[in-house]
């Protein structure tokens, strides 16, 4: 029998998902004795130009979408503009935190470069060298902190080949830039590069979470809760993703997730342990 595996995914993106959403999620984690798997952004996760200036036809419709809880209710008003107006980073500014999260099991990741708001936005117009030397700054600070990290997931899942030869040159073994589909290596001119793909299984519309995009519809419990049972009835190996600054301060619903992903069959792992077993499996083809 073939086991069933599952993998929690979070991108803490913003600083309040590490002073809200960790020590909740860490508490979730113990309690149920399960590893998860959180993609680190080490720089800002706020621009006040993108905001108010060049990107304000953005934030307007961000303001507006009805699929997606927008920043400004995860945070609040107060500190929205005390982070905006501030721009200070996520990740290094909660080293010891994230050093105990690995401490205790749970695989950390790199999420993005230095800014999160412009690669979210503008990653298209990014030149070439700039978003090489964004990556390499943000993957210097990681090793520094945290030792060399095997995943790499875009903000917005923005990505292209551009993103997949620097993974592969920086030796990555795995990204998460996909939603949908099976895990898989991507090509780069062509050629398939060194590491693998490893999509999200069940999400939104668009690259909206799962539980997000259901709190945002106000969905019913019950309803939503019988999707995720849907899903993992009809897949070996599943993967959901958050941000910990709106299902990680929601952690009732987090451990009714939880328990109905154990109840199903599935074990915890992380996506490395997943990348892992796919690399595995490849070589003894």
């Amino acid at each position: 029998m073939t086991e069933r595996l599952f993998a929690f995914r979070w991108d803490v993106d913003h600083r309040v998902c590490a002073t809200d959403g960790l020590p909740k999620i860490r508490a979730v984690c113990r309690d149920f004795g399960v590893p998860n798997t959180f993609f680190v952004n080490m720089g800002r996760s706020t621009n006040l130009v993108e905001w108010i200036g060049s990107g304000m036809a953005r934030s307007k419709a961000k303001l507006a979408d009805r699929e997606a809880v927008h920043l400004i209710k995860k945070t609040g008003w107060p500190r929205f503009v005390i982070e905006t107006a501030l721009s200070r980073p996520v990740g290094l500014s909660f080293v010891p935190l994230l050093q105990s999260l690995q401490a205790e099991g749970h695989e950390l990741g790199l999420h993005g470069g230095m800014d999160h708001v412009i690669w979210s936005r503008r990653f298209h117009e990014l030149p070439d060298r700039v978003l090489e030397a964004d990556v390499e700054e943000s993957y210097r600070h990681f090793v520094r902190h945290f030792g060399k990290p095997a995943g790499f997931s875009s903000p917005g899942f923005y990505s292209d080949e551009r993103v997949m030869a620097l993974l592969d040159n920086l030796g990555f073994l795995y990204n998460g830039d996909a939603i949908g589909g099976e895990p898989h290596r991507a090509t780069v001119a062509g050629r398939p590069v060194r590491h693998w793909t490893i999509p999200v299984t069940l999400s939104g519309p668009r690259t909206i979470p799962f539980l997000e995009f259901h709190g945002a519809r106000g969905t019913p419990e019950s309803e939503m809760l019988q999707q995720l049972h849907q899903h993992l009835d009809a897949n070996e190996s599943v993967v959901l993703y958050g941000h910990p600054c709106y299902e990680g301060v929601r952690d009732k619903i987090l451990r009714q997730v939880f328990a109905t992903v154990l109840e199903r069959g599935f074990r915890f792992v992380t996506l490395q342990t997943l990348a892992e077993r796919l690399r595995v499996v490849a070589l003894e083809r």
